[in-house]
């Protein structure tokens, strides 16, 4: 029985030792994907920021689009400019730009804006250098960050980030009476003037920060 015993061990012996170049390869690997872990952790995080910002910017380049075919619709059916009456709690009327029978649009989300919660989406009359007559035009406008501001300007007017930023000006209270003309043509920034669609940073004390605006009516 000895005898037997021995030789089994010694054929043992070998085949024991074999695994334990697999492990410690395993282990290698381990070690190697968890410093590129660590080490691409703030990449990661960079990455999905930008492309929620990217999200946001394309969303918001939609709903523009929306707000102005809506507008367009009503002044079409033979509505007055200076008729067309913007409101969430006015859906009725065929003047209205958020009833079925006026404008045939939803009123938009504030999802996208700097504040979700507070943020709203105003329509003030402004005199943009560039489009429409001094009588003003009909905007939309709702307050982004600006790295929602620096993708919409990419992707409207290819302009590189940061380019609101050097473009300041002090454009009006957008939160005021959106019957008042805002009369800052010559302060429109340079870069946007003529362009129905961007951002712009305004210095405003009324309405300061980065602004996505849409020109949804003209006249």
């Amino acid at each position: 029985m000895s005898v037997k015993s021995i030789h089994v061990a010694k054929q043992m012996a070998p085949t024991a030792g074999i695994a334990i170049g697999p492990i410690l390869f395993i282990i290698a690997v381990l070690g190697i994907l968890a410093a590129a872990i660590a080490a691409g952790s703030g990449s990661f995080t960079t990455g999905t920021a930008g492309e929620s910002n990217k999200a946001k910017a394309s969303a918001l380049i939609d709903i523009g689009q929306n707000l102005k075919i809506g507008f367009d619709r009503i002044t079409a059916n033979g509505i007055p400019f200076a008729d067309v009456v913007i409101g969430v709690d006015e859906t009725e009327a065929t003047e209205d730009l958020f009833s079925p029978s006026g404008g045939g649009i939803t009123a938009p989300s504030t999802t996208m804006g700097d504040t979700p919660l507070t943020d709203d989406w105003m329509y003030p009359l402004i005199r943009i250098k560039g489009i429409g007559t001094a009588a003003g035009q009909r905007v939309a406008v709702l307050k982004v960050t600006v790295g929602v501001c620096d993708e919409i300007n990419l992707k409207t007017i290819g302009l590189a980030a940061g380019t609101a930023t050097t473009q300041t000006a002090d454009l009006g209270d957008f939160s005021g009476d959106p019957d008042t003309k805002i009369d800052d043509y010559a302060l429109w920034p340079t870069e946007f003037q003529g362009k129905p669609v961007g951002c712009v940073l305004n210095e405003n004390v009324g309405s300061a920060g980065y602004f996505f605006y849409q020109v949804i009516g003209i006249q």
